[in-house]
This record gives C-alpha cells, sequence and structure tokens, in this order.
C-alpha cells in the first residue's frame, strides 16, 4: 500500500544553535536540522530518514516531505548511525540498529563477571525501497547482538552490496561483522569478523568502519581503534578481509567516513587529534577532511572543516555526501553540525588555530588542592573543590578554592612543580592527596614492572618536603588518603597480574595502596598535620547512601558524584578547624 506524504514547514537552524560548531570561512549553514546519511533521488532530489520516516526535500532542504517506514512503527526504531544507498538500479537501501529491541542489564555491567555478553542486545537491520522512498519493504534482520554504529554502505562495480556492521564479541569489546548482498539487499550474507584484539570496555575493539571500493576492484576498510590511529583492511569481495593493520592515519577514538567523488577522488572526513591539543586521544573537537588522489595510497593535508571548542566540544560521527559536483554536505550525529561547502574553496582561508583561555590563578591567601586526576577538574562533574568552595561561600566566607590537580602525577612530579602551581600564590592553605599513581605497579608494560611508580620512602620524603616548604611560607597543610580502589574490566586487562590480585574484591586496592596509606597516616601523626582519612570513610558513607565503594567510583579508581560529595564532606569541618 502506497503511504500519503505529508508536507513538512522549513525548519529552524535555531533547533541546534546550543551545539553550532564554527564552520570552515567558505561553509554555509544549511537551512535544516535533519541528520545524514543522504541520496540523490531520481527527480533530483534528496532524501534521508527519521526514526520513523524518510524524509525528502526537492528544493536544496528548504522544506521537506516524508513518509513512513514501517507499517508497524511501534516495532521499529531507526538508531542516529545509520547507512543508506541508492543502487544503480534505484533501489534505496538502509540498514540500522532497532532501538525498539535494545536490551541491557539495568546497570550497565559491561564486562562484569555476573553479565553474559549475550544480555546485550541491539540487532541490525535493513530496509528497503523500490519507488524512491514513497514506500518501504518489511525490515530484515541481519543480526541480534549488540552493534554500536552502522554508517557505511557501498554497491561495488559488481552489483554486490557492501554493509560494514559490528557487534559484541565475548572477549567484551566490538568487532567489524562485514555483510554482503547479491540481490540489492533482500538477503545478506555474513562475512568476516576484524578484531584488532584490543580493549575491554563498551567502546572499545576494531569497530565503526567505513569501506570505499578503489578502481582496481579491491575494497578499502578504515576502522576506529584506541590506537591513537585509523586501522585498515582490504578486500576482493567484501566478505574475506586480509591485512588487518595500523595506517599512519592519526585519529582519535571516533569514526572516520570515506566517499568517492564525482572527479574520482576519494573523501575521508575524520576526528584527527586538534592542532591546539596533538596529545589528545579523545577531543573530537576538529573534523577534519583530507582526499586522495591515488586509491588510498596517500592523503592530502588535512583542512578542518568544522570545530566546537566548548567545554566537552563536539564535531563527530559525520555524514559526507556530494550535493552535485564539488559541493559536499557535511552533517554529525554529534555536534549538531549542518553544513555546505565546496571543494574548490576549501584552500581559501581557514579555522585559527585554537587558544585555550589563560588558567585562572588563586588569589594570595586562598585554599589549594593540589593532587593527581581524584582531585583535577574533570568535564561536567562537580568536583571536590568546586564543592568545598560553594560550601564555605554560602555561609559568607570570601576564601577561593584554587584546584591546582593535574593528572596522572606522583608526589615527585608534585614536587617539581609546587614553587609554580602552590607556593607562588602564597596560599592561606593546602590541601594534598597523591599516592594512587605514586603506588601503581605498571605490570602491564612490558617487561612488566617489578617495583612502584614512586617507592615509598621516597613518596614519604616527597610529602615531607612539600608540607614544610608550604607551612615555612606560612600556610597550613592538610593530608588526605586516597580513595580505594576497585577492579573494573579495563584496569584487570592492564594490571590483573601479580601481586595484584584480580580475585579479590580490593586486589587492585590492597597490594601496594594500601601500605602507601598506611604510611601517609603515620606521616600526619609525625608532622603533626591534620589528616583527612578519605580512605577509612568510604564504606560506612557507602553503606549510609545505600550504595557500594565500587558504584561511588566512576571507573574503578576516580570518585564520582557521592565519591566527591564524600570528601568535601570531610573537608569542610577540617579546614573550618584549621582556620579558624
Amino acid at each position: 500500500m502506497r503511504l500519503p506524504l505529508l508536507l513538512l514547514p522549513l525548519l529552524s537552524t535555531s533547533l541546534f544553535a546550543a551545539d553550532s560548531p564554527t564552520l570552515h570561512p567558505k561553509a554555509a549553514a544549511l537551512p535544516f536540522t535533519h541528520q545524514g546519511p543522504f541520496v540523490t533521488t531520481a527527480d533530483g532530489g534528496v532524501l534521508c530518514m527519521d526514526a520513523k520516516n524518510a524524509l525528502r526535500s526537492r528544493d536544496e532542504g528548504r522544506t521537506w516531505s516524508e513518509a513512513p517506514l514501517f507499517a508497524e512503527p511501534a516495532k521499529f526504531t531507526v538508531s542516529n548511525e545509520r547507512a543508506l544507498l541508492r543502487t544503480r538500479e534505484g533501489v534505496i537501501i538502509s540498514a540500522w540498529m532497532n532501538l525498539a529491541e535494545k536490551k541491557a542489564p539495568k546497570r550497565w555491567h559491561w564486562g562484569e563477571t555476573d553479565v553474559d555478553w549475550h544480555d546485550f542486545v541491539l540487532p541490525t537491520y535493513s530496509c528497503r525501497s523500490a519507488d524512491d522512498g514513497k514506500t518501504w519493504e518489511t525490515p530484515v534482520k541481519l543480526s541480534d547482538p549488540w552493534c554500536g554504529c552502522i554508517h557505511s554502505m557501498i554497491q561495488m562495480k559488481s552489483g554486490r552490496i557492501v554493509l560494514v556492521g559490528q557487534e559484541i564479541i565475548p572477549q567484551w569489546r566490538h568487532a567489524t561483522v562485514m555483510w554482503a548482498s547479491d540481490d540489492l539487499g533482500k538477503t545478506w550474507q555474513r562475512g568476516d569478523m576484524l578484531d584488532y584484539g584490543v580493549g575491554t570496555h563498551d567502546h572499545a575493539g576494531s569497530l565503526e568502519g567505513t569501506v570505499i571500493e578503489r578502481k582496481d576492484g579491491s575494497l578499502y576498510l578504515l576502522l576506529r581503534t584506541e590506537s591513537g590511529f585509523l586501522w585498515e583492511a582490504t578486500s576482493r569481495d567484501g566478505l574475506k578481509w586480509d591485512g588487518l593493520k595500523q595506517t599512519q592515519i592519526a585519529a582519535v577514538t571516533c569514526c572516520p567516513q570515506m566517499a568517492r567523488l564525482s572527479d574520482g577522488r576519494i573523501a575521508l572526513l575524520w576526528n584527527a587529534p586538534p592542532r591546539h591539543d596533538r596529545q589528545s586521544g579523545s577531543s573530537r573537537a576538529e573534523l577534519s577532511l583530507a582526499f586522495s588522489e591515488d586509491e588510498t595510497a596517500t592523503w592530502s593535508k588535512p583542512v578542518i572543516v568544522a570545530a566546537n571548542y566548548g567545554v566537552g566540544g563536539r564535531v563527530s560521527y559525520p555524514y559526507l555526501y556530494e550535493r552535485k559536483p564539488g559541493e559536499l554536505w557535511i552533517t554529525t550525529m554529534q555536534g549538531g553540525l549542518r553544513m555546505k561547502v565546496n571543494t574548490a574553496e576549501l584552500g581559501a582561508g581557514e579555522i585559527p588555530v585554537y587558544v585555550p583561555p589563560p588558567k585562572p590563578v588563586p588569589k594570595p591567601g586562598s585554599i589549594i588542592m593540589f593532587g593527581d586526576s581524584t582531585t583535577a577538574p574533570r568535564g561536567s562533574l562537580k568536583v571536590y573543590a568546586t564543592r568545598v568552595e560553594a560550601a564555605l561561600q554560602s555561609t559568607g566566607d570570601t576564601l577561593g578554592v584554587f584546584n591546582a590537580g593535574i593528572p596522572g602525577n606522583t608526589t615527585r612530579d608534585a614536587l617539581k612543580r609546587l614553587q609554580n602551581d602552590v607556593l607562588q600564590y602564597k596560599p592561606r592553605l593546602v590541601v594534598m592527596q597523591f599516592g594512587i599513581n605514586d603506588s601503581a605497579m605498571d605490570v602491564w608494560k612490558k617487561p612488566p614492572a617489578t617495583a612502584p611508580r614512586v617507592p615509598l620512602t621516597e613518596y614519604l620524603d616527597n610529602l615531607r618536603r612539600m608540607s614544610e616548604a608550604a607551612q615555612q611560607q606560612g600556610a597550613k597543610v592538610i593530608l588526605m588518603t586516597t580513595n580505594p580502589l576497585r577492579w573494573t574490566p579495563k584496569l584487570k586487562e592492564l594490571y590483573g597480574k601479580p601481586p595484584y590480585d584480580p580475585a579479590a574484591e580490593d586486589g587492585f586496592d590492597s597490594a601496594t595502596l594500601a601500605g602507601y596509606n598506611d604510611a601517609l597516616r603515620k606521616l600526619a601523626a609525625e608532622l603533626k598535620v591534620p589528616l583527612v582519612d578519605v580512605r577509612a570513610a568510604y564504606p560506612d558513607f557507602a553503606a549510609r547512601h545505600k550504595t557500594t565503594v565500587e558504584r561511588m567510583l566512576l571507573d574503578g579508581m576516580h570518585p564520582g558524584d557521592l565519591g566527591q560529595q564524600l570528601v568535601a564532606e570531610l573537608l569542610l569541618p577540617a579546614i573550618r578547624e584549621v582556620l579558624r
């Protein structure tokens, strides 16, 4: 039965203004909020999808009409990550995850021993239209296991359709699964699974792939990994894949997208490490575009087509569509990017390199929280330094609180930066919390470490020297024990070998860190400075809040919301006592 088309009004771009990225100087905003992928219909129009409908425009995106995708819409909800293809025969094929069948444990126990990986279900489906998106056939299920992303599907010169999928595997990561159809998407053959063998968390693995056919008939696949680079593989038929290996394309942990352009070049969109932070493995602040004129052997110098430098800003999960020769429409699932740009104009200007604002500095007489990543700012999480300052100011206290935590720091690192980050500001109080990094024994290294990063005697001597230096300048000092640690799949992968005990709940905690905290308590008594025993307070605090120590930690190591609340509640009376 043919389903009626409904005319939709022009959609305001203000719907995504809060996420609006900075565009390349020669780019322009698209006049709609719909996300790719897009295909060109027989009449020259544009077609895309949303969760329930096929959407069509005949006026370059100014207005849209819609047609239902499903005869039984309650059974299907199309994911934001999806692929769309119009074949040379005029059949439109879509592929997506069905959110209506999404199943996972109520609490996200990815990789935990009491959970079966089969409990994570997010099926992969395809769906066809033989009349340019006006009506759609019943969806076909390809697989049941959890699929985190689909966004690439092509038609080979032979007519075969090749789809890049992925699935959860028993090793608790994702692996790419290839699919092929020789009847225009009516039925599918399952091909090779590509697993690069690293990671045990819910975004780990070789995944989120994009595929292109080269002029010699071979297929070229690029995959997201956590290695700092995209990985590649090749195939002659789309089912059997060889040569899985790292490329030289530096990338953060997000998906790439390739497309063949009308001029014969291959375009690649991806998140390279941002220019202002080349060491970042996760920032998706810049979206890069490069071209290959030699069938993926080499790539041109990347051009930054869009950027979002706000806190946590992203322009990622891109879709690339050549609307007409040279005119690219680029949209993203994350960051709300909706732009078009002509490839001939990409060399005319660029987005300036982001210059981070100067770091705030504490006023003399402030409180300085001096620590590692358990102290440092952490995105939108309200860390204990922020909570303490708010609590003090709520009672009329004008004392400022400055966060001098730096991730990864040991007391060896802290001693080197004590003068520049603490003492030069003449604080009234210094709160010190170190130990997790000092006590860590890096058994994941080759060869494995056989001693902590900082020996216990040096750890105590560093804290002693820093405490005495602060006191000599007239500052008060509070020492804090660390939070406890708990196993996660990722931590077990790295540290689950002697002297650590992966079978014990506190097996990552008791081997070395417990001894460092015991020694810290004795040091505080020796120096006659107040001690806030964070570690000892965790079990009772968890019980009072009807939770567990594990759930008070974000990732087995860093305090979550309740952990930060606990530290703030312990610190406040200690601060008031010291400064009264």
